[in-house]
Protein backbone atom coordinates (compact mmCIF):
# COMPACT_ATOMS: atom_id res chain seq x y z
CA UNK A 1 0.00 0.00 0.00
CA UNK A 2 1.03 4.04 -0.06
CA UNK A 3 1.97 6.55 1.93
CA UNK A 4 -0.63 7.61 4.86
CA UNK A 5 0.35 10.90 5.56
CA UNK A 6 -2.94 11.92 6.76
CA UNK A 7 -3.30 8.85 9.01
CA UNK A 8 -3.87 9.67 13.23
CA UNK A 9 -0.24 8.60 14.85
CA UNK A 10 -1.92 7.60 17.74
CA UNK A 11 -4.67 5.34 15.81
CA UNK A 12 -4.95 1.88 17.75
CA UNK A 13 -1.35 2.61 19.23
CA UNK A 14 0.42 -0.30 20.84
CA UNK A 15 3.76 -1.88 22.40
CA UNK A 16 4.17 -5.54 22.68
CA UNK A 17 7.16 -8.29 22.15
CA UNK A 18 6.28 -12.08 21.05
CA UNK A 19 7.76 -14.44 17.99
CA UNK A 20 4.85 -13.06 15.75
CA UNK A 21 3.12 -9.97 15.99
CA UNK A 22 -0.37 -11.73 14.73
CA UNK A 23 -0.11 -13.62 18.38
CA UNK A 24 1.31 -10.81 20.73
CA UNK A 25 -0.83 -9.74 23.66
CA UNK A 26 -0.36 -6.15 23.56
CA UNK A 27 -0.11 -3.22 25.50
CA UNK A 28 -2.88 -0.91 24.22
CA UNK A 29 -2.15 2.98 24.49
CA UNK A 30 -4.85 4.07 22.32
CA UNK A 31 -8.25 2.83 22.84
CA UNK A 32 -8.16 -0.32 24.64
CA UNK A 33 -8.74 -0.53 28.44
CA UNK A 34 -7.23 1.88 30.98
CA UNK A 35 -4.65 0.14 33.02
CA UNK A 36 -4.23 2.03 36.99
CA UNK A 37 -1.88 5.19 36.85
CA UNK A 38 -1.75 5.38 33.10
CA UNK A 39 -3.26 8.61 31.89
CA UNK A 40 -2.33 9.42 28.48
CA UNK A 41 -0.06 9.26 25.56
CA UNK A 42 1.35 11.10 23.07
CA UNK A 43 3.58 9.84 19.66
CA UNK A 44 4.59 11.59 16.46
CA UNK A 45 5.68 9.49 13.68
CA UNK A 46 9.22 10.93 12.58
CA UNK A 47 10.68 10.57 8.98
CA UNK A 48 13.05 7.84 8.43
CA UNK A 49 16.71 7.83 8.08
CA UNK A 50 18.65 4.90 6.23
CA UNK A 51 15.70 2.96 6.71
CA UNK A 52 15.39 3.75 10.41
CA UNK A 53 12.79 5.83 12.31
CA UNK A 54 14.05 7.67 16.04
CA UNK A 55 10.88 8.47 17.84
CA UNK A 56 9.85 9.37 21.51
CA UNK A 57 6.51 8.08 22.72
CA UNK A 58 5.21 10.26 26.17
CA UNK A 59 3.27 8.55 28.74
CA UNK A 60 1.83 10.29 31.33
CA UNK A 61 1.24 8.90 34.27
CA UNK A 62 -0.59 9.60 38.03
CA UNK A 63 -1.26 7.11 40.86
CA UNK A 64 0.49 5.36 44.11
CA UNK A 65 3.96 4.68 43.73
CA UNK A 66 2.69 1.09 43.98
CA UNK A 67 0.99 1.49 40.54
CA UNK A 68 3.35 3.41 38.85
CA UNK A 69 6.16 0.35 39.55
CA UNK A 70 3.67 -1.67 38.17
CA UNK A 71 2.38 0.30 34.90
CA UNK A 72 6.68 1.15 33.73
CA UNK A 73 7.00 -2.99 34.70
CA UNK A 74 4.79 -3.92 32.25
CA UNK A 75 6.24 -1.22 29.65
CA UNK A 76 9.14 -3.17 29.97
CA UNK A 77 7.95 -5.75 29.51
CA UNK A 78 6.15 -5.45 26.49
CA UNK A 79 9.43 -3.73 25.30
CA UNK A 80 11.62 -7.10 26.39
CA UNK A 81 12.20 -7.81 22.95
CA UNK A 82 13.39 -4.58 21.98
CA UNK A 83 15.86 -4.16 25.71
CA UNK A 84 17.21 -7.41 26.26
CA UNK A 85 19.03 -9.98 24.29
CA UNK A 86 18.53 -12.81 25.79
CA UNK A 87 15.07 -13.31 24.75
CA UNK A 88 14.17 -14.75 21.30
CA UNK A 89 11.66 -12.34 20.87
CA UNK A 90 10.91 -9.58 19.33
CA UNK A 91 9.26 -6.13 19.75
CA UNK A 92 6.65 -4.18 17.77
CA UNK A 93 4.87 -1.16 17.16
CA UNK A 94 1.52 -1.52 16.34
CA UNK A 95 -1.00 1.02 14.26
CA UNK A 96 -4.35 0.98 12.29
CA UNK A 97 -4.04 1.54 8.59
CA UNK A 98 -6.79 3.36 6.88
CA UNK A 99 -5.80 1.84 3.70
CA UNK A 100 -5.47 -1.72 4.87
CA UNK A 101 -8.14 -1.36 7.00
CA UNK A 102 -6.35 -3.47 9.38
CA UNK A 103 -3.61 -3.19 12.20
CA UNK A 104 -0.10 -2.51 10.64
CA UNK A 105 3.37 -2.96 12.53
CA UNK A 106 6.86 -1.93 12.47
CA UNK A 107 9.75 -3.57 14.28
CA UNK A 108 11.07 -2.06 17.55
CA UNK A 109 14.95 -2.76 17.48
CA UNK A 110 16.25 -0.32 20.68
CA UNK A 111 14.06 0.64 23.47
CA UNK A 112 15.13 2.87 26.63
CA UNK A 113 13.31 4.79 29.05
CA UNK A 114 13.23 7.93 31.47
CA UNK A 115 11.94 10.22 33.51
CA UNK A 116 11.06 13.94 31.43
CA UNK A 117 13.19 16.74 32.88
CA UNK A 118 11.07 18.63 35.72
CA UNK A 119 8.31 15.73 35.94
CA UNK A 120 8.91 13.83 39.40
CA UNK A 121 6.64 11.57 41.23
CA UNK A 122 5.56 11.59 44.82
CA UNK A 123 5.81 9.46 47.34
CA UNK A 124 1.57 9.52 47.93
CA UNK A 125 0.02 10.16 44.57
CA UNK A 126 2.23 12.00 42.37
CA UNK A 127 2.67 11.74 38.37
CA UNK A 128 4.83 12.29 35.93
CA UNK A 129 5.80 11.58 32.34
CA UNK A 130 7.80 8.66 31.48
CA UNK A 131 9.99 9.22 27.97
CA UNK A 132 10.09 5.90 25.47
CA UNK A 133 12.76 6.10 23.67
CA UNK A 134 12.76 3.78 20.77
CA UNK A 135 14.22 2.91 17.11
CA UNK A 136 11.71 0.75 14.82
CA UNK A 137 11.77 -0.21 11.33
CA UNK A 138 10.83 2.44 8.88
CA UNK A 139 8.11 0.27 7.20
CA UNK A 140 4.64 -0.95 8.72
CA UNK A 141 3.83 -4.36 7.42
CA UNK A 142 0.17 -6.02 7.61
CA UNK A 143 -0.54 -9.35 8.65
CA UNK A 144 0.21 -12.12 6.41
CA UNK A 145 -1.24 -13.24 3.09
CA UNK A 146 -1.00 -16.05 1.19
CA UNK A 147 -0.02 -15.59 -2.30
CA UNK A 148 -1.69 -17.70 -5.26
CA UNK A 149 0.79 -18.52 -7.99
CA UNK A 150 0.70 -21.02 -10.63
CA UNK A 151 2.56 -22.31 -13.33
CA UNK A 152 1.31 -24.69 -16.40
CA UNK A 153 0.35 -27.42 -13.90
CA UNK A 154 -2.35 -25.06 -12.41
CA UNK A 155 -2.58 -23.64 -8.92
CA UNK A 156 -1.52 -26.67 -6.44
CA UNK A 157 -3.69 -27.92 -3.20
CA UNK A 158 -3.41 -26.71 -0.08
CA UNK A 159 0.13 -28.40 0.07
CA UNK A 160 1.58 -26.06 -2.16
CA UNK A 161 2.78 -26.02 -6.02
CA UNK A 162 4.67 -28.91 -7.31
CA UNK A 163 7.75 -28.18 -9.22
CA UNK A 164 10.07 -30.03 -11.36
CA UNK A 165 13.72 -30.08 -11.99
CA UNK A 166 13.23 -28.86 -15.80
CA UNK A 167 11.13 -27.31 -17.94
CA UNK A 168 9.99 -29.46 -21.38
CA UNK A 169 6.82 -29.70 -23.69
CA UNK A 170 5.04 -31.27 -21.12
CA UNK A 171 2.24 -29.75 -19.13
CA UNK A 172 3.29 -29.49 -15.73
CA UNK A 173 7.00 -30.72 -16.21
CA UNK A 174 8.06 -27.10 -14.82
CA UNK A 175 10.57 -25.92 -12.31
CA UNK A 176 8.76 -22.30 -12.21
CA UNK A 177 5.67 -20.76 -10.61
CA UNK A 178 4.48 -17.29 -11.93
CA UNK A 179 2.69 -14.66 -9.43
CA UNK A 180 0.79 -11.58 -10.51
CA UNK A 181 0.35 -8.67 -7.87
CA UNK A 182 -1.70 -6.63 -10.49
CA UNK A 183 -5.17 -7.01 -8.55
CA UNK A 184 -3.36 -6.60 -4.86
CA UNK A 185 -3.38 -3.10 -4.86
CA UNK A 186 0.37 -2.46 -3.64
CA UNK A 187 2.44 0.69 -4.02
CA UNK A 188 5.70 -0.94 -2.08
CA UNK A 189 7.75 -3.92 -2.07
CA UNK A 190 6.40 -6.54 0.33
CA UNK A 191 8.49 -8.98 1.55
CA UNK A 192 7.51 -12.27 0.70
CA UNK A 193 7.93 -15.80 2.92
CA UNK A 194 8.63 -18.79 0.93
CA UNK A 195 8.14 -22.39 2.04
CA UNK A 196 10.09 -25.00 -0.03
CA UNK A 197 8.82 -29.03 0.97
CA UNK A 198 10.09 -31.92 -0.08
CA UNK A 199 7.66 -34.60 -0.76
CA UNK A 200 6.47 -37.32 1.18
CA UNK A 201 8.08 -39.68 -1.79
CA UNK A 202 10.46 -37.47 -2.53
CA UNK A 203 14.48 -37.38 -2.93
CA UNK A 204 16.35 -35.39 -0.30
CA UNK A 205 17.55 -32.10 -2.16
CA UNK A 206 20.93 -30.32 -1.72
CA UNK A 207 21.91 -26.82 -2.99
CA UNK A 208 18.98 -25.03 -4.77
CA UNK A 209 19.35 -21.79 -6.71
CA UNK A 210 15.84 -19.48 -7.18
CA UNK A 211 15.56 -16.00 -9.55
CA UNK A 212 13.06 -14.33 -10.35
CA UNK A 213 12.31 -12.46 -13.88
CA UNK A 214 10.08 -9.71 -13.46
CA UNK A 215 7.37 -8.24 -16.51
CA UNK A 216 5.85 -5.00 -16.32
CA UNK A 217 2.88 -5.92 -18.87
CA UNK A 218 1.25 -9.00 -20.84
CA UNK A 219 3.74 -10.34 -22.89
CA UNK A 220 5.13 -13.57 -23.79
CA UNK A 221 7.45 -14.95 -21.43
CA UNK A 222 10.74 -15.73 -23.06
CA UNK A 223 12.13 -19.66 -22.50
CA UNK A 224 14.61 -19.35 -19.96
CA UNK A 225 15.60 -23.30 -20.17
CA UNK A 226 17.47 -23.96 -23.50
CA UNK A 227 17.15 -27.66 -24.65
CA UNK A 228 21.05 -28.56 -25.42
CA UNK A 229 19.28 -30.27 -29.17
CA UNK A 230 17.45 -27.22 -30.09
CA UNK A 231 20.81 -25.48 -30.25
CA UNK A 232 23.43 -26.37 -33.78
CA UNK A 233 26.99 -28.62 -33.07
CA UNK A 234 26.90 -31.67 -31.34
CA UNK A 235 25.28 -35.24 -31.91
CA UNK A 236 21.55 -35.98 -30.41
CA UNK A 237 21.33 -38.92 -28.14
CA UNK A 238 17.72 -39.95 -26.53
CA UNK A 239 17.87 -41.08 -22.95
CA UNK A 240 14.18 -40.53 -21.06
CA UNK A 241 16.37 -39.34 -18.15
CA UNK A 242 17.05 -36.07 -20.30
CA UNK A 243 15.05 -33.36 -20.34
CA UNK A 244 12.65 -33.45 -23.17
CA UNK A 245 13.74 -37.04 -23.81
CA UNK A 246 17.22 -36.15 -25.29
CA UNK A 247 21.03 -34.49 -24.49
CA UNK A 248 23.56 -33.53 -27.01
CA UNK A 249 26.87 -35.14 -27.26
CA UNK A 250 29.84 -32.76 -27.98
CA UNK A 251 33.48 -34.08 -29.19
CA UNK A 252 36.29 -32.00 -29.63
CA UNK A 253 39.94 -32.49 -29.40
CA UNK A 254 43.18 -30.02 -29.25
CA UNK A 255 43.98 -27.79 -26.91
CA UNK A 256 42.69 -24.13 -28.20
CA UNK A 257 39.31 -23.21 -27.35
CA UNK A 258 36.47 -24.91 -29.80
CA UNK A 259 33.44 -23.99 -30.34
CA UNK A 260 30.66 -26.82 -29.21
CA UNK A 261 27.15 -25.68 -29.35
CA UNK A 262 25.43 -22.28 -30.41
CA UNK A 263 21.58 -21.01 -29.72
CA UNK A 264 19.65 -18.08 -31.30
CA UNK A 265 17.94 -15.52 -28.73
CA UNK A 266 15.44 -13.76 -29.84
CA UNK A 267 15.14 -10.20 -30.51
CA UNK A 268 11.48 -10.29 -27.97
CA UNK A 269 14.02 -12.41 -25.63
CA UNK A 270 17.04 -10.07 -25.51
CA UNK A 271 13.94 -7.24 -25.52
CA UNK A 272 12.66 -8.42 -22.78
CA UNK A 273 15.22 -9.50 -20.69
CA UNK A 274 17.66 -5.76 -21.32
CA UNK A 275 16.48 -5.45 -17.34
CA UNK A 276 17.92 -8.52 -16.09
CA UNK A 277 21.27 -10.10 -15.71
CA UNK A 278 21.10 -14.17 -15.96
CA UNK A 279 23.01 -16.77 -14.52
CA UNK A 280 23.75 -19.68 -16.99
CA UNK A 281 23.02 -22.99 -15.15
CA UNK A 282 25.08 -26.07 -17.29
CA UNK A 283 23.16 -29.68 -16.70
CA UNK A 284 25.10 -32.46 -17.68
CA UNK A 285 24.01 -35.30 -18.74
CA UNK A 286 26.66 -37.25 -18.00
CA UNK A 287 29.35 -35.16 -15.30
CA UNK A 288 32.94 -35.48 -16.67
CA UNK A 289 35.32 -37.48 -14.65
CA UNK A 290 38.74 -35.47 -15.55
CA UNK A 291 40.24 -32.02 -14.38
CA UNK A 292 40.72 -29.09 -16.31
CA UNK A 293 38.19 -29.34 -18.43
CA UNK A 294 36.79 -25.57 -18.89
CA UNK A 295 33.82 -24.10 -20.22
CA UNK A 296 32.77 -20.33 -21.86
CA UNK A 297 29.69 -18.33 -22.91
CA UNK A 298 30.07 -15.85 -25.49
CA UNK A 299 27.50 -13.62 -27.23
CA UNK A 300 27.20 -12.73 -30.84
CA UNK A 301 25.79 -10.33 -32.83
CA UNK A 302 26.21 -9.48 -36.60
CA UNK A 303 28.49 -12.65 -36.79
CA UNK A 304 31.04 -10.33 -34.40
CA UNK A 305 31.54 -11.02 -30.49
CA UNK A 306 30.49 -8.52 -28.27
CA UNK A 307 30.50 -10.54 -24.94
CA UNK A 308 32.87 -13.44 -23.64
CA UNK A 309 31.91 -14.80 -20.17
CA UNK A 310 34.54 -15.54 -17.00
CA UNK A 311 35.34 -19.03 -17.75
CA UNK A 312 34.24 -22.01 -15.74
CA UNK A 313 36.36 -24.94 -14.74
CA UNK A 314 33.92 -27.59 -14.52
CA UNK A 315 33.46 -29.83 -11.36
CA UNK A 316 34.04 -33.63 -11.92
CA UNK A 317 31.27 -35.75 -10.80
CA UNK A 318 28.88 -32.88 -10.66
CA UNK A 319 26.28 -32.35 -12.68
CA UNK A 320 25.33 -28.60 -12.30
CA UNK A 321 28.04 -26.69 -13.47
CA UNK A 322 27.34 -22.61 -12.25
CA UNK A 323 28.49 -19.66 -14.29
CA UNK A 324 29.00 -16.48 -13.76
CA UNK A 325 25.61 -13.83 -14.30
CA UNK A 326 26.08 -11.61 -17.12
CA UNK A 327 23.31 -9.07 -18.84
CA UNK A 328 22.78 -9.09 -22.59
CA UNK A 329 23.47 -6.21 -23.44
CA UNK A 330 20.08 -3.63 -23.94
CA UNK A 331 19.72 -2.21 -20.71
CA UNK A 332 21.93 0.85 -22.49
CA UNK A 333 19.56 0.99 -25.40
CA UNK A 334 16.36 3.15 -25.61
CA UNK A 335 14.14 0.09 -26.13
CA UNK A 336 11.91 2.28 -28.58
CA UNK A 337 12.43 -0.30 -30.76
CA UNK A 338 12.95 -4.21 -30.17
CA UNK A 339 16.75 -5.18 -29.36
CA UNK A 340 18.71 -7.20 -31.82
CA UNK A 341 18.59 -10.85 -31.50
CA UNK A 342 21.38 -12.67 -30.26
CA UNK A 343 23.84 -15.87 -30.41
CA UNK A 344 24.69 -17.88 -27.37
CA UNK A 345 27.85 -20.00 -28.16
CA UNK A 346 29.47 -22.87 -25.92
CA UNK A 347 33.56 -23.22 -26.00
CA UNK A 348 35.20 -25.82 -24.48
CA UNK A 349 38.85 -26.20 -24.05
CA UNK A 350 40.11 -29.60 -22.83
CA UNK A 351 43.91 -30.26 -21.70
CA UNK A 352 43.93 -33.70 -22.84
CA UNK A 353 43.67 -34.73 -26.44
CA UNK A 354 40.22 -35.04 -26.90
CA UNK A 355 36.91 -35.37 -24.74
CA UNK A 356 33.19 -35.54 -24.94
CA UNK A 357 30.85 -33.44 -22.77
CA UNK A 358 26.96 -34.51 -22.63
CA UNK A 359 24.96 -31.47 -21.99
CA UNK A 360 21.27 -31.96 -21.15
CA UNK A 361 20.37 -28.12 -20.84
CA UNK A 362 20.65 -24.51 -19.99
CA UNK A 363 18.69 -22.80 -17.53
CA UNK A 364 18.90 -18.72 -17.76
CA UNK A 365 18.41 -18.70 -14.22
CA UNK A 366 16.92 -14.55 -14.17
CA UNK A 367 18.86 -12.52 -11.25
CA UNK A 368 15.80 -9.50 -10.43
CA UNK A 369 15.46 -11.40 -7.32
CA UNK A 370 18.24 -14.28 -6.76
CA UNK A 371 18.76 -16.84 -3.32
CA UNK A 372 20.79 -19.50 -3.11
CA UNK A 373 20.61 -22.43 -0.18
CA UNK A 374 23.66 -24.16 -0.15
CA UNK A 375 23.28 -27.40 1.84
CA UNK A 376 24.96 -28.48 5.16
CA UNK A 377 23.29 -31.44 5.68
CA UNK A 378 20.27 -31.85 2.77
CA UNK A 379 16.38 -31.21 3.12
CA UNK A 380 14.96 -34.55 3.47
CA UNK A 381 11.43 -35.78 2.71
CA UNK A 382 8.25 -34.72 5.24
CA UNK A 383 10.40 -31.40 5.64
CA UNK A 384 10.18 -27.98 4.36
CA UNK A 385 12.88 -24.72 3.63
CA UNK A 386 11.59 -21.50 4.95
CA UNK A 387 12.88 -18.17 3.78
CA UNK A 388 11.39 -15.17 5.30
CA UNK A 389 12.52 -12.01 3.74
CA UNK A 390 10.68 -10.04 6.81
CA UNK A 391 12.44 -11.72 9.29
CA UNK A 392 15.79 -11.87 7.62
CA UNK A 393 15.74 -15.61 8.29
CA UNK A 394 16.03 -19.08 6.33
CA UNK A 395 15.68 -22.09 8.39
CA UNK A 396 13.70 -25.63 8.11
CA UNK A 397 10.90 -27.91 9.63
CA UNK A 398 10.88 -31.19 10.27
CA UNK A 399 8.84 -33.12 12.39
CA UNK A 400 7.21 -29.73 14.25
CA UNK A 401 11.07 -28.50 14.81
CA UNK A 402 13.33 -26.06 13.52
CA UNK A 403 16.89 -26.49 12.45
CA UNK A 404 19.28 -25.66 9.67
CA UNK A 405 19.56 -27.39 6.95
CA UNK A 406 21.26 -24.76 4.46
CA UNK A 407 23.06 -21.56 4.05
CA UNK A 408 21.03 -18.37 2.38
CA UNK A 409 23.03 -16.12 -0.07
CA UNK A 410 21.49 -12.91 -1.82
CA UNK A 411 19.34 -10.70 -1.66
CA UNK A 412 15.50 -10.86 0.29
CA UNK A 413 12.61 -11.54 -2.65
CA UNK A 414 9.83 -9.22 -2.35
CA UNK A 415 6.82 -9.02 -4.33
CA UNK A 416 6.99 -5.96 -6.23
CA UNK A 417 3.66 -4.01 -7.56
CA UNK A 418 1.84 -3.61 -10.47
CA UNK A 419 3.74 -6.82 -12.38
CA UNK A 420 4.14 -10.29 -12.72
CA UNK A 421 7.32 -12.33 -11.36
CA UNK A 422 7.92 -15.67 -12.21
CA UNK A 423 10.65 -17.65 -9.83
CA UNK A 424 12.34 -20.41 -11.41
CA UNK A 425 14.31 -23.09 -9.22
CA UNK A 426 17.33 -25.42 -10.22
CA UNK A 427 17.73 -28.38 -7.77
CA UNK A 428 20.92 -30.98 -6.80
CA UNK A 429 20.75 -34.16 -4.67
CA UNK A 430 22.95 -35.12 -1.64
CA UNK A 431 25.68 -36.75 -4.55
CA UNK A 432 25.79 -33.29 -6.45
CA UNK A 433 23.61 -34.74 -9.44
CA UNK A 434 20.67 -32.63 -10.82
CA UNK A 435 18.41 -35.36 -11.92
CA UNK A 436 15.00 -33.54 -14.28
CA UNK A 437 13.10 -35.79 -11.68
CA UNK A 438 13.82 -33.81 -7.92
CA UNK A 439 10.99 -31.98 -6.84
CA UNK A 440 9.54 -29.74 -4.15
CA UNK A 441 6.34 -28.18 -2.84
CA UNK A 442 6.11 -24.31 -3.29
CA UNK A 443 3.79 -22.08 -1.26
CA UNK A 444 4.22 -18.32 -0.88
CA UNK A 445 2.62 -15.39 1.60
CA UNK A 446 3.36 -11.79 1.36
CA UNK A 447 3.04 -8.83 4.19
CA UNK A 448 1.58 -5.41 2.66
CA UNK A 449 3.47 -2.48 3.38
CA UNK A 450 2.61 0.84 4.21
CA UNK A 451 4.79 3.99 4.62
CA UNK A 452 3.70 6.28 7.00
CA UNK A 453 3.94 9.38 8.02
Amino acid sequence: MGREADMANLAGLAIGSGKQPETITWLVLDGGVILPGFVSVAYQMQNAEDGLCAEEIHLQLRGSQEEMDAFVGQVAHVLRGAMREDVPERAYLRLYSSALKAEVYARILKARFELKPHHLSSKIMGSFTLLINIVRESPFVGAERRLEIYNSGGTGNAQGLRLYNHDDAYIGHDNWFSVSSAGLNLRQNCPMRLELSVPEDGVSIGDVHLGSLMMHEPMAVPAMNLEAENGSGGTTMLDSRASNGRFQRYNWSGTGWASLGSWNLSSMMVSRLAAHRVKPILRLHNPVSENGVKLRFLLRQQEKNVFESPVCYLEPAKSAQLFSSFGLGASDLPMLNYSAGLTLLLQGMQTTGSTSLDVDDILLLPQKGYRAFQSLNGLVANSSLIDDAWWKLSWSRYNGEELKTHLSLGGWLVLMPGVEQRFYVFMSDLNQMSPIDLSLRVKAWYRPVVVMP
